[in-house]
């Protein structure tokens, strides 16, 4: 009960804990003095906050996307003519020992990794955004594969996409590798809640794609929380945002024929 009284004073902290407690004191406060207009205007706010921040509504949001491809055992994988990584498991970062920096979906790059170490194919393909420096442009993909083969990580080669601004640039250099290396099909390795976005540039693409879903963000993997709803934090807008990305996303690539 102590632990549980502590997160609630340090989420009262946080800006979203912190507008919420804002909106609920004034709503009460119109609400005794029964000026309804000012009372339902913070409260409408002060109740979204709350069920956004406070509730599982996110989760559940989320566990759409990610439950057609929760349980996957990857050892029954067949084997593809290569691996493909999709970029936002690292960025490019000039004072981290291994010159970039592991991102909340880093578990794109472990599950790449552990397909390459069971042998599913023999060339890992790693995509990527270009990271903007001052002094010069470095390409998330380049950084990663230059840390896999200095290490010696990968079972087989090891491909850099040139730089993606999206999916669908990611799809379209895989589509030309394959293409010009005779591919079948490759292994799609991405996080759970994008996985259905991508799998249709992929295929739109031309591409024989079997999907190697990670990085769950949901209790579909990890442990449900045990506490009782309390003060608006900022993890289920992050989860309500991932939702609405891939959404809207979704949307868009069908939009531009993306996905069809």
């Amino acid at each position: 009960m102590g632990h549980f009284l502590i997160e609630q004073v340090l989420g009262l902290i946080e800006p979203v804990g912190f507008a919420w407690a804002l909106l609920l004191v004034f709503t009460i406060v119109f609400a005794r003095r029964r000026h309804w207009r000012p009372a339902l205007a913070t409260g409408v706010p002060m109740l979204i906050l709350f069920i956004f921040g406070s509730t599982d509504v996110p989760g559940w949001l989320l566990r759409g996307l990610e439950r057609p491809f929760a349980g996957l055992n990857i050892a029954t994988l067949p084997k593809a003519d290569a691996i493909v990584l999709l970029g936002a498991s690292a960025h490019p970062a000039r004072f981290e020992v291994a010159g970039m920096h592991l991102t909340g979906a880093a578990d794109r790059l472990v599950m790449a990794l552990e397909l390459s170490r069971l042998g599913k194919a023999p060339v890992l393909v790693v995509g990527g955004s270009v990271a903007q420096f001052p002094e010069r442009d470095i390409l998330e993909s380049e950084t990663v594969r230059d840390w896999i083969v200095e290490r010696r990580l990968a079972q087989g080669e090891v491909v850099a996409l040139p730089a993606c601004a999206d999916t669908h640039d990611e799809a379209v250099f895989t589509a030309q590798l394959a293409r010009e290396r005779g591919w079948q099909q490759v292994l799609l390795v991405t996080s759970a809640n994008h996985m259905r976005r991508a799998l249709g540039t992929f295929r739109t693409a031309g591409l024989r794609v079997i999907p190697a879903p990670c990085n769950f963000l949901t209790d579909l993997s990890e442990a449900p929380s045990s506490q009782p709803p309390g003060v608006p934090r900022h993890g289920g807008f992050a989860k309500t945002a991932t939702w609405l990305h891939e959404q809207i996303g979704w949307l868009e690539y069908r939009r531009r024929g993306w996905i069809r």
